[in-house]
Formats: structure tokens, sequence, C-alpha cells
């Protein structure tokens, strides 16, 4: 649910909504039909606002939180930056407006480790796994916990499509790991790699086709070294309030994700069921991964289920920008 997490998506989104403020929670748990309680499980929270620089230009401010956990190792990750943008009103009607976003992140992320729990194949004695045997690694100089500074940035542009702002369209490019930071637990960063940039390219939009009927398309592509993943599908909205101006609405819809590993190879990972329901302040979102990769035999199909919620607060003199709902 990219679309309910825009701090992670792109930092150029910061402050972009038509209220004052946002409070965004995401959590995902995945693999647990194979790891059990040793599965991956992600939470992440932000909150964002803007103010106004001018008539119709804006700042936006964010602190965006998110930390993992997965494996045998407990390899667990935590993550805190500070983003920022300047949101520029290009141009368009007062009912149509257009807007260009430029926006940044600065954090710092911490990774750890628990070796304890770790078995080799040097252990293994040809019956059993025997933890007493030397695991033929050499651990000299591991280290179970670092720091490391964290930079991103990016672009987000939007368009309003009617005068009530009912139909939108959008489209951004983000960059973060800037820093290109050495991952590793052991004292010899030099024979590492550092850590591949990631860039993500994203689009969508909010179509009225109906009083009381939109659809909502959206597409991500991450590309972080020789791996690719894309995820695109389509909600259909309803809305449920016989008002001109609704917040009450339900989404559902399909989605599919592809993804092409480090050998060129690419193919179907997950189908995804995914549906919202937004009433007045509060957005709640649902989803299920069904594993269709090569790894199916072993999950039975279960892949990840995620939930997320969003929370806006409007002000007396909330100013709308006719911008995209995440």
């Amino acid at each position: 649910q990219f679309y309910a997490s825009p701090l992670n998506l792109n930092p150029a989104t910061t402050g972009v909504l038509s209220c004052d403020l946002r409070f965004s929670a995401i959590y995902r748990n995945q693999w647990s039909s194979v790891l059990n309680a040793k599965a991956f499980n992600t939470f992440s929270a932000g909150v964002e606002t803007r103010l106004p620089v001018g008539k119709w230009d804006y700042w936006g401010l964010g602190l965006n939180l998110w930390a993992d956990k997965a494996g045998t190792s407990s390899f667990s990750s935590v993550h805190g930056s500070i983003n920022g943008s300047f949101i520029k009103r290009l141009g368009g009607r007062r009912s149509l407006d257009m807007f260009l976003v430029a926006g940044g992140s600065l954090g710092f992320s911490q990774k750890s480790i628990n070796t304890l729990n770790l078995q080799f194949g040097s252990q293994w004695n040809g019956d059993q796994f025997d933890g007493s045997s030397p695991n033929g690694e050499n651990t000299a100089g591991w280290q179970t916990r670092f720091t490391y500074a964290d930079m991103g940035a990016g672009l987000f542009w939007w368009m309003a499509l009617d005068p009530d702002a009912k139909s939108t369209v959008n489209a951004g490019i983000a960059f973060t790991h800037l820093t290109k930071a050495r991952i590793n637990f052991l004292d010899r960063a030099n024979e590492f790699e550092a850590l591949f940039m990631k860039s993500t390219i994203h689009f969508g939009g909010d179509f009225r086709v109906k009083r009381r009927l939109a659809i909502v398309p959206n597409v991500v592509m991450f590309f972080q070294g020789p791996s690719v993943a894309t995820n695109l599908g389509t909600a259909i909205k309803f809305d449920f309030s016989k008002r001109a101006q609704s917040n009450q609405a339900f989404e559902i819809g399909p989605w599919l994700r592809i993804v092409s590993s480090p050998t060129g190879q690419i193919a179907s990972d997950a189908l995804v069921a995914m549906m919202r329901i937004r009433y007045g302040s509060s957005t709640f979102g649902l989803s299920y991964d069904i594993n269709i990769s090569r790894l199916r035999p072993a999950t039975r199909g279960n892949g990840a289920f995620e939930m997320s919620y969003v929370y806006t607060l409007c002000g007396v003199r909330n100013r709308p920008l006719g911008c995209p709902t995440f």
C-alpha cells in the first residue's frame, strides 16, 4: 500500500494534502507461512503538515519513522528522517490548479543482528545440526549494531482535472540512499560494495466516471542496482454519501507485482487484493498478497498481510489544493 505511506514513497509528497495535518501508519507481515514467528514484520508511521508561503505556495514539513525485523538472526532496521518540500503552483485556473513539488529527506538508519541463533553449513555433522562445532567463519571484528546517515530527494507533480478536484492526475520520481553507505556487520568495509541508490517512479490518478463512482489507478516502479520491482493496479471507488463534497468512500481492486532478478529474469511475484474505506478524517486500508512466484510450493500461496491508517486534520482556515488523496 505504497499510496498510503507517502513519506516512504517520495519525500516530495511531504505536505501534499488538502488539510493542515496528516498522520499515516502502516504495518506489514510477510512470509509467516514459511517463517512462522520469525516472519518479516515492518511498521512505519509519519506525520506531516504544510505552511503557506504567499498566496498559493507552501512549505511541507514531515517526520518519518520505520522499523522492521526478520529471520532467525532477528535482523532489524530502524530508520528516522526529517522531510521537507516546497510546493509551487505552476498555473491553471483557481479550480484547475497544477503544482510541482521538490522535496528531500535527511535521516539515520541503524541495523542490528543476533549472531547467536545463526546456523552454518560447517556445523552440520551429517546427521544433525551441532551448535558446538566451529562455524568456519572468521568472526573477528564482527559488530552486531551500526548506524549510518541516509538521504533522499524527489519531484512530484499533480493537476486537478475538474472544478471540484474530483478527478486528478499525478506523477513523481524519487532517489533514496544517496549516501551509498557500506552496509555490513564486518570490520572490513572496503571488501563490500556500497548500498545501491534506489530510484522510484510512480504515477496515478483519480478519475470520476459518474457522480459517485471513480477509477483510481496507480503504478510504482522501484530500481535498485540490478533489481526491479513494479506494482500496478486499479481500484474502483464508490462514494456512499449523497453530498457533493463527500468524505465517505469505499475502494476495492486487484493489483499485480512483477519483479526482475539480478540475472535479468522477469516474473510475476504476487497478486494483491486491496480495499480501503474513508469515513470523515480517517482512512483504513487492508491488502493481502497471494504469492504466485516460484516460492509458492513453500508458501502455499500465502504472501503478506498489510494494514494502513491515515488521519487528516482540517482547520477552519484550511485551503484545499485539489491534490491526490493518499
